[in-house]
């Protein structure tokens, strides 16, 4: 039953195919008057083109390639250290460098990244002045470090500030010198001398504005006394006595008094010395007085009945004389015009001491040394890459870094950087992960298109359906032409995203212009203009004539152009068959 079937079903296909052969066999047998009217031209006519509405999109589609913007190379300077070693804390590939971090860690020592302008060129410490100073503590109070006023000059502000900073790193803050710390050690050993030696002359002033001690002056007083005493008795001793009694009174008087003497001179050394046996002296004093005394009432008895002796008077009045002399030289005030200008002088010296100390202390101060500090201009950055590592010694650039923000650098023609403005969105289509949006950040100066740099539509000019269309300018007739750079700022893209994307090239869709909703759309080759300048198009009426239509003219893109159509007074007037409307023909051409 099934070959029966299967046999009937071939015989109805070759029926078919026969049947088929024999209608294209006629089909092909043509008379020669069918021929010569099917070869004929047409009948002249114009060449129209539906009226259309829809929406209008102009864009401008390029490429571009997508990195981090600056890229800089990080170079140390190693001062004159000729191992200078990486030990740490370096960097990781897609950090951000921020002003005040640190880059890495050189000799134990850290290596920050500053934002600035200016590089690198020499250690700053106190007494510096200039830019690269200003540049300095602007970039402190930025941080939050206050470097005091902003006068391009290392003050002890200043090098507060630099140490502060280095305090919140975790570091000790970077020493001056040894030549530097030399002079201070120098200049502090001075001012402590200088002033031990204000100490010492104020002493010796002090000492001289006592004058004489207590045991000379009362000295100096029993001697005006003992001469006071000789002279009363020598004028009343009489003359002429027994020389025999008189001579040995004298020597017995003589004895007293050069004994008295002897006790005066050891009451007044046990005074100075402040000796213990200073009242045994003075008992024996007294007792020299009293002796003195009595031998002199025993002269004066021996010499008694005669006239005073005249030389005697005389001598003794000389003795108080020289005694009187002694005692007010010794007891006037004490002369320390040599000791202040001792002290004047000490203190001038100490003066000179303390300035020298200060301006050392200055300039020990903290430093910021030219090995410890990088200078780069647009922080925040981002890490591109890293040439060395722990343990390596710094002999070339340590790492690269670029603007921490991705950017996408594209070329357009002049044409298309017109109608460009920065903030304006855009789409990225980057191969295997779809669309990112993006935003124009910058329209940059004129420059050569790179070859291949833009990218049009399918057929080269644009036109996608729908009435989208793209402006742009395809490699080949964009290579070495006048051209404008244009940078794109992706948006929306994490970390990890931003290193994938890194040197892609990709497509860029930048939507320029749109119409409002839908609206009229005639092929630009339909335009025409009257006399006086008015644009119109010319419409093909249902019975083959045509007449003119004033229109006003909107959006232009992908060779349509928006129309709306107006009165003979240039008045809008309604779209519909009597003036222009959707599918209604206009021509472009006969």
């Amino acid at each position: 039953m099934a070959s029966s079937r299967r046999n009937i079903l071939i015989v109805a296909a070759v029926a078919v195919v026969t049947a088929g052969g024999g209608f294209a066999a006629a089909r092909l047998i043509v008379s020669p008057a069918d021929a010569a009217a099917r070869t004929a031209p047409p009948a002249a006519g114009p060449i129209t083109a539906p009226v259309e509405r829809k929406i209008l999109n102009a864009e401008i589609v390029t490429r571009g390639d997508i990195g981090f913007d600056g890229s800089v190379e990080v170079k140390l300077a190693t001062g004159t250290s000729a191992t200078a070693v990486v030990t740490g804390r370096i960097a990781e590939v897609g950090s951000v460098v921020t002003s005040g971090s640190i880059l890495l860690e050189v000799t134990g020592r850290p290596v920050l990244a500053m934002s600035g302008e200016l590089p690198t060129y020499r250690s700053l410490g106190p007494g510096n002045t200039g830019p690269d100073v200003e540049q300095l503590e602007s970039a402190l109070l930025a941080l939050g470090f206050d470097p005091g006023a902003q006068d391009k000059l290392y003050d002890a502000a200043t090098a507060g500030a630099v140490a502060a900073l280095y305090a919140s790193l975790g570091y000790e803050s970077p020493q001056p010198g040894e030549d530097v710390r030399a002079q201070l050690i120098s200049a502090t050993a001075a001012k402590a001398s200088a002033d031990q030696a204000i100490l010492d002359a104020q002493t010796a002033l002090s000492a001289a504005a006592k004058g004489s001690t207590e045991s000379a002056r009362l000295s100096l007083q029993a001697a005006v006394n003992s001469a006071q005493a000789a002279y009363k008795l020598a004028q009343t001793t009489p003359s002429a006595p027994d020389p025999t009694r008189v001579a040995g009174a004298q020597s017995n008087l003589t004895a007293a008094q050069e004994y008295k003497q002897y006790a005066d001179d050891g009451l007044a050394t046990a005074l100075a010395q402040g000796a213990e046996n200073v009242g045994e002296w003075q008992v024996a004093a007294q007792k020299a007085r009293d002796g003195v005394a009595s031998a002199q009432a025993a002269l004066d008895a021996a010499n008694a009945g005669g006239p005073p002796d005249n030389a005697a008077i005389s001598q003794a009045l000389d003795q108080l004389k020289i005694a009187q002399a002694s005692q007010a030289e010794g007891l006037k005030p004490p002369d320390t015009a040599s000791a202040q200008a001792a002290v004047a002088a000490a203190q001038s010296a100490a003066a000179i001491a303390q300035t020298e100390f200060a301006a050392a202390q200055a300039a020990s101060a903290t430093p910021l040394p030219a090995t410890e500090v990088v200078w780069l201009a647009n922080l925040p950055r981002r890490v591109d890459s890293v040439a060395v590592e722990r343990g390596s010694l710094v002999t070339k650039a340590v790492m690269s870094v670029s603007g921490a923000d991705l950017t996408v650098r594209a070329s357009v023609s002049a044409q298309e950087a017109a109608l460009l403005k920065t903030g304006m969105k855009a789409k990225l289509t980057v191969p295997g992960a779809g669309f990112i949006d993006a935003v124009v950040s910058q329209i940059g100066e004129t420059g050569p298109l790179k070859s291949g740099a833009a990218e049009g539509g399918a057929d080269g000019s644009g036109g996608a359906g729908g009435g989208d269309s793209s402006t742009g300018s395809n490699g080949s007739d964009a290579a070495g032409k006048g051209g404008t750079i244009v940078y794109l700022q992706p948006q929306n893209v994490t970390n990890e995203q931003a290193q994938a994307l890194r040197g892609i090239n990709v497509k860029i869709t930048i939507p320029v212009a749109s119409t409002a909703g839908e609206v009229l759309t005639v092929p630009v080759a339909a335009l025409f203009s009257d006399d006086k300048g008015v644009p119109r198009v010319e419409v093909l009426l249902g019975d083959g004539s045509t007449r003119f239509q004033k229109i006003s003219v909107g959006l232009s893109t992908g060779g349509d152009v928006e129309v709306s159509p107006i009165s003979d007074s240039g008045q809008p007037v309604a779209a519909d068959k009597s003036s222009l409307d959707k599918g209604s023909l206009v021509v472009v051409g006969r």
